[in-house]
């Protein structure tokens, strides 16, 4: 097969039946050692720690009740205002 002659299209073309299968035994294998993995109980999420820890700020609330407010608002006005639906 020759993969280094003709222009750039016609060469990556003749490099696709040689990278595809590579790629499927790739994704195969490690399909395959994730289970091996799993099932010899390797460790997973027991001892980990994440790098950054979550915490609600000042704007999170700020969103949190401005939603809440808007929600009250749009009930409000649903059910003791009559909206003509178009």
């Amino acid at each position: 097969m020759e993969l280094d002659k003709g222009n750039l299209f016609k060469r990556v073309r003749n490099y696709v039946p040689i990278l595809i299968p590579l790629l499927l035994i790739a994704i195969r294998r490690s399909l395959e050692l994730a289970e091996a993995l799993e099932s010899r109980g390797f460790p997973g999420k027991e001892g980990r720690v994440s790098l950054f820890e979550l915490k609600l700020g000042w704007a999170d609330y700020g969103l949190i009740l401005g939603s809440l407010g808007g929600l009250s608002l749009s009930v409000w006005v649903f059910l003791y205002y009559h909206v003509p639906l178009i």
